[in-house]
């Protein structure tokens, strides 16, 4: 349990309600202007100066999940997390120099016309609905999240389901309306938040804890672990040691091809760049959420570490704690004093806020531009499907909000939210390797198959990991759920491509339909 300590002062609700009405106001801005084309409403007419559209990208990179299990890992193991942030920052690039000019000169809305420019119609709707699969259900996860968090924080006077309710309909209030504007320029003000409040936790932990920095260097060098056995925190030399280098490999190969499929084929991520109002600067913005990301990871696990000292000191923070997750959100609710309180709540608010509107808004244009406009919006004017945009845009919303009430109490099929993912963007990586930096010719149907095949098979190798881990199965399928899922992305992801060079030497065509 939590402390019992979860009043919020009036300083605490001020700043709160002071979060709440900013968004209100800018989202009253945004939608001041009308959008009169689905080009406005979810790029801003491509507009958005480039230092917003970075503060979006990283917003929307930066989860309520972030926010509270980074710190958790930090506070469990050490610093190892850094280890993907050297694939991160080679995958920023190539997205950057490759695959992002590509969506640029083709002035798309949805980058699933990317592929439809080369393989037909059919492989931008299969690619659209990959996306839309994995990006509503791990949304709801967000939701979720965050309204757990709200349940606790009112002590349970707010029941679960009205906090899914007050938590999408306060996204929806600032988004429907302004669109794509709307999300940037609030995005903007959730990233400085972002910062500030864990910023200002880590300068507090440290005022917390005897002897300072020192103290809590010192707590980390002699850390032990669950079962007992000690290890260093801060002793970065572990990772280089040759039992180690496997899993260091794993995790830079892994950080490349997954922040490659984040990046460049996630609608999510890429729609805030291509509403820049610079295309050169949209990708320097790309490649400088690169080199912030290990700033960022790094202050996260600090935050976690510090945690651990405190714990050592104060070990009622950690008593009756079941969940590693739960460090954090105990320190804020429990210990923070008033006034930091409300700017920490603020914080976890804004980054599940600020990765939850961009998800909507993607969803609606990837719905809009790859489903209604080509199968059912054929010939109608740019005012009709603006229409259609805000009304997906609510559609979406009531499907968070219904599948968040649902998971509610489905802890063990979390998880799979989480690494959902693993499955689709390796697919999803490979076909668009394949569209933009090859010549080879597929059929669609060539191309649902390629993509379909990897997807079945690394997740029905996952369920019988999960069945075999979970019921004794030994060593080999514990590390195979725990740590080896990672391997699913880079499969799929040489699956497809080297599929489609085989069908290629064999005589593969391509589809020469448009996209609409």
């Amino acid at each position: 349990m939590l402390p019992a300590e979860l009043n919020l002062g009036w300083l605490d609700g001020a700043i709160l309600a002071g979060y709440v009405a900013l968004l209100a106001a800018v989202g009253w801005w945004a939608a001041h202007r009308t959008a009169k084309t689905t080009d406005d409403y979810f790029l801003a007419n491509r507009s958005i100066p480039w230092l917003v559209t970075t503060a979006s990208f990283i917003a929307t990179c930066i989860s309520a999940l972030t926010f509270i299990g980074t710190p958790a890992e930090g506070f469990s193991s050490d610093y190892r997390y850094l280890l993907s942030n050297p694939g991160d920052i080679a995958a920023t690039i190539f997205i950057a120099m490759v695959f992002l000019p590509h969506f640029q000169k083709l002035r798309v809305t949805s980058i699933y016309q990317a592929v439809a420019e080369r393989f037909g119609p059919s492989a931008r709707t299969t690619c659209s609905a990959y996306f839309l699969l994995t990006r509503s259900l791990a949304s709801t996860v967000r939701i979720v999240a965050i309204a757990k968090v709200l349940e606790v924080v009112t002590g349970g006077g707010v029941s679960y389901p009205y906090c899914v309710v007050i938590v999408v309909g306060g996204i929806l209030a600032y988004t429907t309306i302004g669109g794509g504007r709307a999300v940037a320029w609030t995005d903007l003000m959730q990233f400085a938040l972002l910062v500030i409040g864990a910023v200002a936790a880590l300068v507090y932990i440290i005022h917390l804890v005897p002897g300072g920095v020192f103290g809590i260097v010192e707590a980390g060098r002699h850390a032990l672990r669950s079962d007992g056995t000690p290890y260093d925190k801060f002793n970065f030399m572990e990772m280089y040691k040759p039992a180690n280098l496997g899993l260091l490999f794993l995790m830079m190969v892994w950080g490349f091809f997954n922040s490659s499929a984040a990046y460049g084929t996630d609608q999510d991520m890429v729609q805030r760049l291509l509403a820049c109002n610079d295309n050169r600067k949209a990708r320097q913005s790309l490649m400088l959420w690169g080199l912030a990301s290990v700033p960022i990871t790094f202050l996260f696990l600090s935050i976690g570490v510090g945690l651990y000292a405190y714990a050592k000191v104060h070990p009622e923070l950690i008593a009756g704690m079941t969940d590693n997750d739960h460090i954090f959100p105990r320190f804020i609710l429990g210990v923070m004093p008033h006034g930091l309180r409300g700017l920490l709540l603020a914080a976890v608010a804004s980054a599940a806020m600020g990765s939850a509107d961009s998800a909507l808004a993607s969803l609606s244009a990837a719905f809009t531009m790859d489903f209604y406009k080509p199968y059912w919006g054929q010939g109608q004017s740019e005012e009709r499907l603006v229409k259609v945009s805000k009304l997906s845009f609510v559609g979406f919303g009531l499907f968070f909000m219904l599948c968040a009430l649902c998971l509610r109490r489905l802890d063990n099929l979390l998880w799979l939210a989480f690494r959902l993912i693993a499955f689709t963007y390796g697919p999803l990586l490979g076909i668009f390797v394949v569209a933009i930096m090859t010549d080879w010719k597929l059929s669609e149907r060539q191309v649902l198959k390629l993509m379909l095949a990897p997807t079945i098979f690394t997740f029905l190798f996952a369920m019988v990991a999960w069945f075999a881990a979970t019921h004794g199965g030994g060593a080999f399928w514990a590390e195979m759920h725990h740590t080896y899922w990672r391997l699913y992305t880079i499969v799929g992801t040489l699956f497809v491509i080297g599929g489609a060079y085989r069908l290629n030497q064999r005589g593969g065509y391509t589809a020469s339909v448009s996209p609409s």
